[in-house]
């Protein structure tokens, strides 16, 4: 990852850390380092996510977004995750035929 991207998402990590470190003093949750190192990487996808997106509308953006591969690889990957989902909820689940119930209809006795 280049320093242009590295150096946002080092402040904005920290910047996370420090508001999660806050709520916790506040609320008396006891500190979590796995979140705290969850909100570094969560940092570093957020900064990511914006370059990719801006990467689209500015050529210079688009210059500086080598050596992210993963990122758009996870990108792709939620791309098709959503999309594919969408098509299964929207085309496939209500043309889903009804199962068949085991429940018996009583038949009425004719006296």
């Amino acid at each position: 990852m280049d320093k242009v991207m590295l150096i946002p998402s080092a402040i904005l990590g920290l910047l996370l850390v420090f508001l999660y470190l806050w709520r916790c003093l506040k609320t008396g949750t006891e500190f979590n380092h796995a979140v705290m190192i969850n909100s570094v990487f969560q940092a570093s996808g957020i900064v990511c996510g914006v370059f990719l997106i801006a990467g689209v509308f500015f050529p210079e953006a688009k210059a500086m977004i080598s050596g992210i591969d993963i990122y758009i690889f996870v990108s792709g990957l939620a791309v098709f995750a959503v999309s594919a989902q969408g098509f299964h909820r929207d085309a496939i689940q209500p043309t889903k035929e009804r199962e068949s119930s085991n429940e018996q209809v009583p038949v009425e006795e004719s006296n």
